[in-house]
């Protein structure tokens, strides 16, 4: 019974049948009816029973009919008190009163007392540095004194327009081979026109690296790299994944990554448990590089380089014109390099450029403007770059799409006002658009159909695998301010996921939504392959109560699939019109020779 009835709660739920309800508030926020702030704007948004009144004091607010509201209201310093009522046909009220404490952030005083009121270290947390390493601190503290540190490195007060206000000294040091930092903290002295001294010792401890062969070799592939060990709620930003037992120079580290010398000019991080440490007997030489060799098949064109070891690289690409730039650290040209120069269906060119005195550049122009992923992969100490050729048919019913469906299980993600979770209107808009899909005749490769919890990871390692043509995630948006943020957005990292994200982003603005944009350099994990171009669509924002309405339609949902499918096709067509015109130009240059021999050095 307890079943039935809660399948007729869902029905009642998503087919818009009314059931007379008694009044009630469902706040999402505040939680708390005592709220300490320091800022002036406040947001208010839950749900009432549909069909009720609510008023903010004497204000009349507008409910949805779903029976969500929400609200901003701009309250002054000190105590500001609203009560929240809402009325039901019948008359019954349910009243709630908030009382907001708005204190406004203390300005910025010059310390009174000879003393050393704060220091702050970076690298930040507990770090492991080498020769070379810069240490960086600041402090407030009494103006107008002599400050040092490190050997008595001076720090040099800042102008009060800085910080808003005096005695705030910067400065840095860098790590020699002399200095010997064994768990130790940092200090930072102050002296006087008297000359008193006082000292203030940082939280964080600093350690000298002695090994400077340390190393490590990636777990599997995939192991990324970072560009620092800190970063937003998605993590630290990632510039690439790496091959498995790939080497990598250990030069400290900061927290739970090390951070790793790829080449003279250049570092990143590692989280610590994606590397197995060695201990090298010898610097590794500079791998010089002889040979290389292109090849094709069916489905990839194959530039490999012969190294003595496995280095590890990075990866751009642009499009229109394609191109994929692989930088491979630790590399040198041997003086006579001749490259191979073999026609492939794809690769138009390859340049090989020496960028420094131990970073190999390969420059891999194509044919197409649109680029549709490639994949980078040792095999024993040969490095290949398998660039993927463009589609035979453009056509869905050839095609293989990857289709995530957000969060799961535990995973919940966003939660609206109305009661229902970002994990469920996910899986809800992603099935209706696998029906979309697989009626056109598309192969669909899915990371959920059930409330399943899949961990980030294995999403992308089935997806890496699986290589589809085309990955498409599906998620809803959120934000603090249910109010004024509202609207569709796509997301994706690289420049060659651009124009199928445009695409599908252009045809869901014509459904009338708010523009919250077609953003670049996104760090989602599912962003990271650059094995096919993909698509992450924060279809719309649960946290705002129009959009949240219109998600829970379900004739919306198949709207916003519809959309879905108009952009996958412009995104195809326009591929399409690409390979046409690039054959027109082939044609017109037969039997003459073409302006660039393929795999020729540039």
């Amino acid at each position: 019974m307890r079943v039935i009835a809660f399948i007729i709660l869902i029905q009642i739920a998503f087919t818009g049948v009314k059931a007379q309800e008694q009044a009630f508030l469902k706040m999402v926020q505040p939680v708390k009816t005592e709220i300490n702030t320091s800022s002036s704007k406040q947001y208010m948004s839950g749900r009432t029973c549909i069909g009720c009144k609510v008023t903010l004091n004497d204000d009349t607010i507008h409910v949805y009919p779903t029976g969500v509201f929400a609200l901003k209201r701009i309250i002054k310093p000190g105590r500001t008190s609203f009560t929240l009522t809402t009325k039901d046909t019948t008359g019954k009220k349910v009243s709630r009163t908030y009382n907001y404490y708005y204190t406004t952030l203390p300005p910025v005083r010059a310390t009174s007392v000879f003393r050393i009121d704060d220091i702050k270290v970076f690298p930040k947390g507990n770090s492991t540095l080498s020769p070379g390493d810069t240490i960086r601190v600041r402090i407030k503290g009494y103006p107008g004194c002599k400050a040092y540190w490190m050997h008595e490195t001076p720090l040099h007060e800042l102008p009060s327009s800085k910080y808003g206000a005096e005695g705030f000294y910067e400065g840095s040091y860098v790590i020699q081979e002399a200095d010997s930092l064994l768990d130790n903290r940092i200090a930072v002295f102050l002296k006087n026109k008297d000359g008193n001294t006082t000292v203030l010792q940082s939280s964080n401890k600093l350690t000298y690296q002695r090994d400077q062969l340390l190393a490590g070799r990636t777990i599997d592939r995939n192991t990324y790299l970072t560009i620092a060990p800190e970063g937003d709620r998605l993590g630290p930003l990632k510039i690439g994944y790496l091959d498995s037992d790939v080497l990598l120079r250990i030069t400290g580290k900061q927290g739970n990554y090390y951070k790793v010398k790829l080449s003279n000019q250049q570092t990143a991080f590692i989280p610590e448990l994606l590397l197995e440490t060695v201990s090298l007997s010898e610097p590794t030489p500079l791998n010089i590089v002889e040979a290389t060799r292109t090849w094709s098949d069916a489905k990839y064109d194959y530039i490999a380089v012969a190294l003595s070891e496995r280095l590890p690289y990075l990866s751009t690409q642009q499009v229109d014109p394609g191109k994929i730039t692989l930088d491979i650290h630790g590399a040198n040209l041997e003086p006579d390099f001749t490259p191979g120069a073999d026609s492939m269906q794809e690769v138009k060119g390859i340049k090989w450029e020496q960028i420094g005195s131990d970073v190999l550049r390969v420059n891999i122009s194509l044919k197409h403007k649109q680029p549709w992923g490639y994949k980078v992969y040792y095999d024993s100490t040969l490095l290949v770059i398998a660039v993927k050729h463009p589609p035979a048919s453009f056509q869905l019913k050839n095609l293989t799409l990857g289709l995530d469906p957000g969060h799961g299980g535990t995973n919940v993600g966003a939660l609206g006002a109305a009661g229902y979770y970002e994990k469920q209107l996910t899986l809800m808009i992603s099935m209706l658009l696998k029906t979309a899909l697989e009626k056109e005749g598309a192969k669909v490769l899915m990371t959920r159909t059930t409330d399943q919890f899949v961990p980030n990871e294995d999403r992308l390692s089935y997806y890496r695998q699986m290589n589809p043509d085309l990955l498409i995630s599906i998620h809803l948006n959120s934000s603090v301010n249910p109010v004024d943020v509202h609207g569709t957005a796509n997301y994706y990292k690289y420049p060659f996921c651009e124009p199928f994200n445009r695409s599908i982003h252009a045809q869901l603005l014509g459904l009338g939504l708010s523009d919250f944009g077609n953003n670049g350099d996104f760090n989602f994990i599912l962003n990271n392959p650059t094995e096919f171009p993909d698509a992450l669509i924060e279809t719309l924002f649960l946290s705002n109560p129009e959009d949240e309405m219109n998600v829970l339609d379900e004739g919306f949902r198949q709207k916003m699939v519809d959309r879905i499918m108009a952009g996958i096709k412009d995104f195809l067509r326009e591929a399409e019109q690409d390979q046409v015109t690039r054959k027109v130009i082939e044609q017109a240059a037969a039997p003459g020779t073409s302006e660039e021999s393929p795999g020729a050095d540039q």
